[in-house]
């Protein structure tokens, strides 16, 4: 073979690898930037056009509302390098109240205080815990965690001395029949990604469609977990178990860099695993800024999970008081409800039984004694479609959108909880999942 015919042979085979880059390229990114331009922008003004018809509601109670997330992590997890400025930041952005922490513990035995102070934070209340072995773990006081003991062990002494245990994953083989814990997550974003077979098109996904539309790609991702929701309602027969939204966040899909003692910086990828220490130079000097609040000089967000989480599956609890002790009361006796909030924000929903007199005899949560009670009844700020569920089985659903709904046929003993769909376009989509009214 010639030189000339060599030439032209490579320059071939180099065409054809050029060809089948960009034809991976194109099936790689095609899905996302059709939901870019067309996809996402449709259904952003859809939503837009349905939040415009929010009407206020009737208040049905004396609690006060307020907004908070459960199971996040921070810097004191081995898999997150989020900071309370970031924390702080996305809270105040998306008007949550308070963040219940759940951070990997550094081992067997787990000190509290550590990481960060339980206590408000520039009007956010933020209170430490911890997973391990399966459970969102809360002690709620000051002292040692020995997790090397039995973690059914572990439940009872949390709990018997003023602690809080849910189950995470629920997804996950769990002993159901341990009496201890309090709660279960019934949706957790992280469960839907799990069940995805490559997390490929997911980045490609929120890498095209940037902050604009990163609702909209947590979105995508989205599936009911219903076979979580019917272990619920099986477990609800039994006794109370309450129901909560899990965010599951650690802010670390993402690229970062800092300083060292030395002067050098050290480059951190995704999950907050280090990539190299460079000396700053010439050519890289002009890609950093000075130490951020949090250190970093450096810190380009491929998903800001903080902001979008903190926007997507937001529990809304009845309380009192912003205060540690309020709060985990109200959450033990289930007085909440989840909403996808970026639909919608859910302010002003309420589910409640009324009671013969009138008034409201109990709300999401409480145990209710049929004779004192007339209906089942929920106020709502935007108009949807109710379905009303006991021990599992779908018992009533209305036909059209609606700002209010009532029940009061055939009530029986059960746990009776409501389901709500909102229709800002085509179809409907799930907006609200409460906690059971117990029926006896």
């Amino acid at each position: 073979m010639n030189f000339k015919r060599l030439l032209q042979v490579i320059k071939y085979i180099l065409l054809a690898i050029l060809g089948v880059l960009l034809i991976g390229l194109l099936v790689l990114f095609a899905k996302p930037l059709w939901h870019r331009f067309v996809t996402y922008p449709g259904l952003q003004k859809q939503v837009e056009a349905f939040q415009l018809k929010k009407k206020d509601c009737p208040a049905v109670s004396d609690l006060k509302i307020y907004r908070g997330v459960l199971h996040l992590h921070s810097y004191w997890s081995h898999d997150s390098k989020g900071t309370i400025y970031e924390l702080l930041e996305a809270a105040k952005l998306r008007n949550i109240n308070f963040i219940f922490l759940t951070d990997h513990p550094h081992g067997n035995l787990d000190t509290f205080p550590r990481g960060y102070r339980r206590g408000m934070y520039d009007g956010v209340l933020l209170e430490p815990g911890s997973e391990k072995q399966g459970f969102d773990a809360w002690p709620l006081q000051d002292g040692v965690v020995d997790w090397k003991t039995n973690k059914d062990t572990v439940a009872k002494q949390l709990v018997s001395n003023g602690g809080m245990v849910f189950y995470a994953h629920t997804e996950e083989p769990h002993n159901w029949n341990n009496p201890y814990y309090q709660g279960m997550e019934i949706y957790n974003f992280h469960t839907n990604v799990k069940g995805k077979k490559s997390t490929l098109p997911i980045i490609t996904d929120f890498l095209i469609n940037g902050p604009k539309y990163r609702a909209w790609a947590y979105r995508t991702i989205f599936e009911r977990q219903t076979a979580i929701l019917a272990r619920w309602d099986t477990l609800n027969m039994h006794r109370k178990i309450v129901g909560f939204s899990a965010v599951d966040e650690h802010e670390n899909v993402n690229f970062r860099a800092r300083y060292l003692k030395d002067g050098k910086v050290q480059w951190m990828g995704i999950n907050t695993k280090p990539i190299d220490t460079v000396k700053v130079s010439f050519w890289n000097r002009w890609m950093f800024h000075e130490p951020d609040q949090s250190g970093w000089i450096f810190r380009w967000m491929l998903v800001n999970t903080y902001e979008t989480s903190f926007n997507n599956s937001v529990n809304y609890l009845f309380a009192d008081t912003l205060t540690v002790s309020n709060i985990s009361h109200h959450l033990i006796q289930g007085h909440h409800f989840t909403a996808f909030r970026f639909l919608a924000d859910a302010t002003g929903f309420c589910y409640f039984g009324e009671g013969k007199d009138g008034k409201m005899a109990g709300m999401m949560g409480d145990s209710i004694k049929i004779s004192d009670l007339k209906k089942l009844s929920a106020v709502s700020p935007f108009p949807g479609r109710f379905t009303l569920i006991k021990d599992g089985k779908s018992v009533d659903i209305t036909s059209n959108e609606q700002y209010q709904y009532s029940f009061d046929k055939d009530l029986q003993k059960g746990a009776y909880r409501l389901e709500v769909e909102v229709k800002p376009g085509k179809d409907w989509q799930p907006w609200i999942y409460t906690n059971p009214i117990y029926l006896y």
